[in-house]
């Protein structure tokens, strides 16, 4: 039985989600190649691109780690949009980003939370990444009228800053 190599470190994760991400849009071979031919084309890239330094990986290692990570970006997406669906009242898209991440954590498959930072702006937009809904809206800022926004802008700002704490605890 073979051993279990280390775990991915977050610059393989970002060398992974590039190559993955380069080949899956590869406009030439596309939609032309098997499963195991697109897979050793990923593979091949991520050995071409990877620090001599950093571990070796099997082609079933480094499918296994994109599907863990496009799983918990489907699952991101899919909290994201019931924030957004809530619209608070200025709430900017770091707001409900970090609502999404809380969201997150009440799901028992993802109690350790969001731990993908390190790769989300290469592939937050990336299709195969969402949860399947096509249309995405941007949040956008609305603007404040009143005390009531103002009280309740404030009480969304404590709340992010416990979510903060919260994740940072969790990662101590």
């Amino acid at each position: 039985m073979p051993l279990r190599s280390a775990g991915y470190t977050h610059e393989e994760d970002r060398l992974l989600c590039q190559v993955y991400m380069e080949i899956s849009q590869d406009p030439i071979k596309g939609v032309y190649q098997s499963f195991d031919q697109f897979w050793s084309r990923v593979a091949a890239a991520y050995e071409n691109g990877k620090d001599a330094s950093w571990s070796e990986r099997t082609k079933k290692s480094i499918h296994c780690r994109i599907q863990t990570i496009e799983k918990a970006t489907k699952k991101l997406h899919a909290c994201i949009k019931q924030c957004e669906n809530k619209r608070p009242s200025g709430a900017s898209n770091d707001d409900i980003f970090k609502q999404a991440k809380l969201m997150l954590l009440d799901d028992p498959k993802y109690k350790g939370g969001w731990k993908f930072d390190h790769v989300w702006s290469i592939i937050k937009n990336f299709e195969k990444f969402k949860d399947g809904d096509i249309s995405t809206r941007k949040v956008s800022n609305s603007c404040s009228f009143g005390d009531t926004n103002l009280e309740l802008e404030n009480m969304m700002m404590k709340k992010i800053e416990w979510v903060d704490l919260r994740l940072k605890n969790q990662l101590e």
